[in-house]
């Protein structure tokens, strides 16, 4: 089995917002997104500048971004959100690198960083029940699939029992 590249996750900063606009632009990633067309550059904007807002961490609708880098090269996004329910996590990885483990690689840098920023292990995402390869790439980690909410299947973390 191919070794999973080493990721790290650094605090998304304006300088990473090219890059993400990059990848909200192209079809092949914002597919099971919203309505699964490419982002329009309002839209792109005001999602950075959400991102960069750094709202206070106790509040519904806090988020952080975080830019996942392989040596000094971007290879995606990892976007978390405090909701009533607890953090919600998404991950973009740049199309062009699809099929190296990034994305695990990204999940597992995600499951360690955002607890601790969050002091919260209350972790679930929302999934196109289309994208298959998200849904296998969660429940290997550890989340479990719920309740099916506006046509997204629902992902929840399962604690580890002790």
């Amino acid at each position: 089995m191919q070794q999973p590249p080493p990721i790290t996750l650094q605090p998304f900063q304006e300088s990473d917002a090219a890059f993400f606009a990059g990848m909200a632009s192209d079809e092949r990633v914002t597919r099971f997104v919203g309505d699964g067309r490419p982002w329009d550059r309002q839209t792109i904007n005001d999602r950075v500048r959400a991102a960069l807002a750094e709202d206070a961490l106790d509040l519904a609708g806090a988020s952080r971004w975080f830019l996942a880098m392989e040596a000094d090269e971007p290879v995606g996004i990892v976007v978390s959100t405090r909701k009533d329910e607890g953090i919600e996590i998404g991950y973009w990885v740049s199309p062009e690198l699809w099929g190296r483990g990034i994305a695990g690689a990204m999940l597992d840098g995600a499951l360690t960083t955002i607890p601790e920023v969050y002091k919260s292990r209350e972790l679930f995402a929302r999934v196109d029940p289309a994208n298959t390869v998200s849904a296998k790439l969660l429940t290997r980690r550890g989340f479990q699939l719920g309740a099916n909410q506006c046509g997204l299947d629902l992902y929840t973390l399962v604690p580890i029992k002790s």
